[in-house]
This record gives C-alpha cells, sequence and structure tokens, in this order.
C-alpha cells in the first residue's frame, strides 16, 4: 500500500496563535451577536459559581438553627438562580450556534469562490475527495471550534477562576488544601495532551489510508470486479482498517488513564478538604457549610479541569482543519485578467493565431515547443498525432485554462490576454472528448447562462437535432437529468453538449475528439450535428478518426510538442510521412 501522508493529515501546532485568530475573524461580522451571547455565558457561569455559596449559608444559617422558613427562602433562592441560569444558558446556547451556522456558511462561500477561480494546473495536482473534505468536514471542525470549543474554554476557564476565587474568599486555609492538587493535576494533563497529539496525528494518517483505499475502491469496481479481485482488495482494507483501529484503542486509552487519574486526585483533594475541615471544626474555626460549600466547589473545580481537556480533539482537529482551508484561500490565482483589460468589442471574426508558442504544465518539462499555425475565419483546422503530444494543450491555452511561457495567441490579431475572461470566453465554444452533463433541468445545461433564453437554447437544440430526442422525454426540454445525465445515451451527452455549445453564437468552436466515444450508430448523426454547428465558424477540431477530418482546410500533424507536418488531407497522404502512415493504419484496421 502506498503511504498517504501529504498535507492532508500533517497536524501542526496543537495551538497555533496565528490560526485562531484567522478563525475569529470571520466572527466579526457577527460582533454583536458574540458579544450578547458572551454576556450571557459569563452571567450564567456566575450565577454557576455563586450558587454553592447559598448552600452554606442555607446549612450554616437555618438548618443549623433549625429556622425552616429561612430554610425555604434560601431554597426558593437557589432554585430562582437555577432557573435563571438555564434560561440564560439556553439563549447563550441558540445565539452561538446560529452564529455558527453564518460562520460555517460564510467559510464555505469563501472555499467555493475560490475553487471557481483556481487555474486548471490546481485542479491537476488535487484531487476532487480532498477539495471536498475542505468545503465539508474540515468546515465542520471549525464549527465544532467556534460554537463548541471556545465557550467551553471561556466557560471553563471562567470558572476555575471564579471558583478558586471563592475558595480563598471563603477560607483561606481550606483553600491552600483544596488547591494542593492542582500541580499533579496539570502534570497529567501535560502528559495526556502530549500522547493525545501525538496519537491524534497517528489516527488522521491511518484515516486518510482508510479513505484512500475506499475512494479508489469504490471508482474503481468495475475493474476489481472483472478481475475477481474482491477478496485480495478485502484483505488489504482490513488490514489498513486494523492500523487504524489499533492507532485510536490507543488514543481511548490515553483519555481513560486521563480521566480515571483527575478522578482520583479530584477525590484525593476532596478528602483531604474533608479531612481537614473536620479538623478545624472540631476546633470551632469553622462551621460544617463551610465544608460542605469546599466538597462542592473543589468537584465543580476538578469537573472542570476534566471537560478543558475533552475539547483537546476538537482543538487538534480545529487546527489542522483551518490549516487546510487557509492553505486553500491563499493559494495564488496563478491566471488572472491584466488589470487594463478590455472587453472584446462585438463579435469576433475568428482568425486565431498561435505565434512561437511554448508551454509546459511542469517547469522544465516542456509540451509544447514552438507552436506556430493561424486559422482564418470560417476556417476549418484539424489537429492529429499520438497521445501527448499536445493536441488538448493547444485547445486548452485558447481559452485561457493555462497560461504560456513564450510566445503569444492571438484572436483577430489581438494578444488574447488583452481581453477579460468573459468577453474572450463569450467567443470561444469548447466540446470535449466526455461533455459534463450537470444535474438539473435539461434546458438549462444548455443555456448555462442566465442571459441566455428559453428560445435561444431550443433553437440550438434544433440546429445540432437534439430536440428530436428531447421531445421524446417524459418532460421535454424540462426533463429533470440525473447527475452527469445518467439516463442518456453517450450521444444524447453529445448532442446536449454541441447545443451548449453554439447557443451563444461563439466565433471558433473547438472540438475535442468529439465523437471518439460515439458508436458507428450514432456517428453519423453526430458528424450532421458537426457540420451544422462549423458552418460559418472557424472550427479546431481534434480527431483520432482521421476520415472524420477529411474536409479540413488544414491539417496539423504533432509530434513531441511540434508541428511535424501540415497541409490538407490529400496533401498530407502523398507525402511519406507521419500522417500517412496513421491513415494507413486505421483503414487497416477499419
Amino acid at each position: 500500500m502506498p503511504e498517504y501522508r501529504h498535507e492532508e493529515e500533517i497536524v501542526g501546532k496543537a495551538i497555533d496563535s496565528r490560526l485562531v485568530l484567522r478563525m475569529l475573524r470571520y466572527l466579526k461580522p457577527y460582533r454583536w451577536r458574540v458579544f450578547f451571547g458572551l454576556l450571557l455565558l459569563f452571567f450564567w457561569n456566575g450565577l454557576y459559581v455563586i450558587t454553592p455559596y447559598l448552600t452554606k449559608i442555607a446549612v450554616d444559617k437555618y438548618i443549623a438553627n433549625k429556622d425552616m422558613a429561612g430554610l425555604s427562602w434560601i431554597a426558593l433562592a437557589i432554585l430562582g438562580m437555577v432557573i435563571i441560569r438555564s434560561v440564560a444558558n439556553y439563549i447563550e446556547s441558540i445565539i452561538i450556534l446560529d452564529t455558527g451556522q453564518f460562520v460555517l456558511r460564510d467559510f464555505r462561500n469563501n472555499i467555493f469562490k475560490k475553487l471557481q477561480t483556481l487555474p486548471m494546473a490546481f485542479y491537476d495536482k488535487n484531487p476532487v475527495g480532498r477539495l471536498m473534505t475542505r468545503i465539508s468536514s474540515d468546515v465542520e471542525a471549525i464549527n465544532g471550534f467556534l460554537t463548541d470549543c471556545v465557550p467551553e474554554l471561556l466557560a471553563g476557564s471562567f470558572i476555575s477562576l471564579g471558583t478558586i476565587v471563592m475558595l480563598f474568599l471563603i477560607d483561606i486555609r481550606l483553600a491552600i488544601v483544596a488547591i494542593s492538587i492542582i500541580p499533579f493535576i496539570t502534570a497529567v494533563t501535560w502528559v495526556f495532551a502530549h500522547f493525545a497529539q501525538k496519537f491524534y496525528r497517528e489516527i488522521r494518517v491511518k484515516m486518510a489510508k482508510v479513505n484512500a483505499f475506499l475512494q479508489e475502491s469504490i471508482s474503481g469496481v468495475m475493474a476489481i470486479q472483472i478481475a475477481d479481485r474482491q477478496k485480495v482488495n478485502q484483505g488489504m482494507f482490513t488490514r489498513i482498517n486494523q492500523e487504524l483501529l489499533t492507532s485510536q484503542v490507543k488514543a481511548v486509552l490515553n483519555f481513560s488513564f486521563f480521566f480515571q487519574a483527575t478522578d482520583l486526585l479530584t477525590t484525593i483533594a476532596i478528602g483531604l478538604v474533608v479531612w481537614y475541615g473536620s479538623l478545624l471544626i472540631v476546633g470551632k474555626f469553622i462551621m460544617v457549610g463551610t465544608v460542605v460549600v469546599f466538597v462542592q466547589y473543589v468537584r465543580d473545580l476538578y469537573q472542570s479541569v476534566h471537560e478543558l481537556s475533552n475539547k483537546f480533539n476538537i482543538l487538534q482537529s480545529a487546527m489542522a482543519s483551518s490549516e487546510r482551508i487557509f492553505k486553500l484561500l491563499d493559494e495564488p490565482v496563478t491566471i488572472k485578467e491584466r488589470d487594463d483589460a478590455k472587453v472584446f468589442d462585438g463579435e469576433a471574426e475568428g482568425k486565431v493565431t498561435f505565434d512561437s508558442v511554448h508551454f509546459s504544465y511542469v517547469p522544465g518539462t516542456p509540451v509544447l515547443k514552438g507552436i506556430d499555425f493561424t486559422v482564418n475565419p470560417g476556417e476549418k483546422i484539424a489537429l492529429v498525432g499520438p497521445t501527448g503530444a499536445g493536441k488538448s494543450s493547444i485547445i486548452s491555452l485558447i481559452s485561457r485554462l493555462y497560461d504560456i511561457q513564450d510566445g503569444d495567441i492571438k484572436l483577430d490579431d489581438q494578444s488574447i490576454y488583452d481581453f477579460t475572461f468573459d468577453s474572450l470566453r463569450h467567443q470561444i465554444s469548447v466540446v470535449l472528448q466526455h461533455p459534463f452533463i450537470f444535474s438539473g433541468p435539461l434546458i438549462e445545461n444548455i443555456a448555462m447562462l442566465s442571459d441566455i433564453t428559453r428560445q435561444e437554447a431550443k433553437e440550438a437544440a434544433q440546429i445540432v437535432g437534439a430536440e428530436d430526442f428531447i421531445l421524446k422525454l417524459p418532460d421535454g426540454y424540462d426533463t429533470i437529468l440525473n447527475e452527469r445525465g445518467s439516463q442518456l445515451s453517450v450521444g444524447q451527452r453529445q448532442l446536449l453538449s454541441f447545443a451548449r455549445a453554439i447557443v451563444h453564437k461563439p466565433s471558433v468552436l473547438i472540438l475535442d475528439e468529439a465523437t471518439s466515444s460515439i458508436d458507428t450508430a450514432s456517428e453519423e448523426l453526430i458528424q450532421r450535428a458537426m457540420m451544422k454547428m462549423m458552418k460559418g465558424r472557424t472550427s479546431i477540431v481534434i480527431a483520432h478518426r482521421l476520415s472524420t477530418i477529411k474536409d479540413a482546410d488544414q491539417v496539423l500533424v504533432l509530434g513531441n510538442g511540434r508541428i511535424v507536418e501540415r497541409g490538407t488531407h490529400d496533401e498530407l497522404l502523398t507525402m511519406d510521412g507521419v500522417y500517412r502512415r496513421l491513415y494507413e493504419l486505421q483503414f487497416k484496421h477499419g
């Protein structure tokens, strides 16, 4: 198994103040809600700290003197404080949780907006599953930090400090005894945190291996079943799942040890308070109510330590998730419009020029090496060549999905880098080899943009011959398509992509192996649609089936990132070159 250890699993500092501050900035638009929520949090926790003192008064003043009337009043006072505290706690929780949902929305909006602007080179390096994690579980982890961890940390710290203050105000001698266990609690907590961070990292790494293997196995389930590899994969999954279990068990044991140790130390602290308090009672230095309230305060003090430590996993998860999210949000947008980018004036004539274009996906590994060609308005040019020759790279560059390293690309003798993305891409339509169909109404899969009318979408479908099958669907143009248009045939999906390509009347049409996945029965229909689409438009076609490009005005044969041959279909066949060999090979196997 490969080791799936990458930025997905690496956890930095247990608490990174820089990341915490960036997360807290997302609360700024809701600062008044947060302020009111914090006021309520400190208010009800203040009542929580004061309430035990009423028990001391009840024991020493009313129970000791058998004053039932006074005891009734103090009981009502305690009940009233509990009710007020519960109401304040409820309102505070609603405010904090509600605010957390707004923050969740803002994070997701920012991430989605960023993902829409990042270049294709970013997606070449980042799997979809990893990016989905950013906008789902990573954002949820931050929400847990802001709505659960931060309030609990503030409340726990407030209760701990308030309890210690109350202990010293009531009796300094017993207070010193009560907090004498704190150094031991601190040491145990430090050891726990150290090992918890270590085990948390292990769990993240092992969980990533499980997720990666699971995703790969589901995506490749057909290949697995065809190869009868189910038992092998089950064995591999069992092994990596067992590794995850081992790490999780170690984390559970660490938690169990910590809670048992703190329970023991808390019991020792209470025992010391009762023992020393009894001596003070016998000596008539204090009354029984003081010991009673001290026992309650000591239990509350060390219980808050329990709860604070229990938030360690949430804190760790939030640190890891925020680091990954902010790394994504800080990802540079390398393909940008120039500050002085202009809008294309009117419709382009459609002249496309590549002027000594050099391009590489990875620095030092050139894909295109000095590509030169011109397509005049209305002409059809075909790109052929072996896999990896650079055909798809050329069409990606025209739409500025990637940027070149040297040379220039022009539309109507003007550099494409001088124009805004919107106005440039409005002039160009691309039909991919495997068209992507979105779930939702069929008509929206044609229109795509809000400024395209329903009538324009229908006209585009009629031009490419897609309306014939559309009207046979249950709801015609309003048929709801499944994910990736699974209820449509390959040919029908391709016809929809054709309609989508011409609906905004582009000047340049790019067809990336548009018939390579089509069966022979559908090919004639697709070819007719292509002829209608390309009529009067500058067209750049990538095709493996050389028989489909016999009418091309020019054929460019690419090899190793260069144009090795160029000419018409008939001209290239007269040469004893790459094109002729490719054609003869296809003819023999055709």
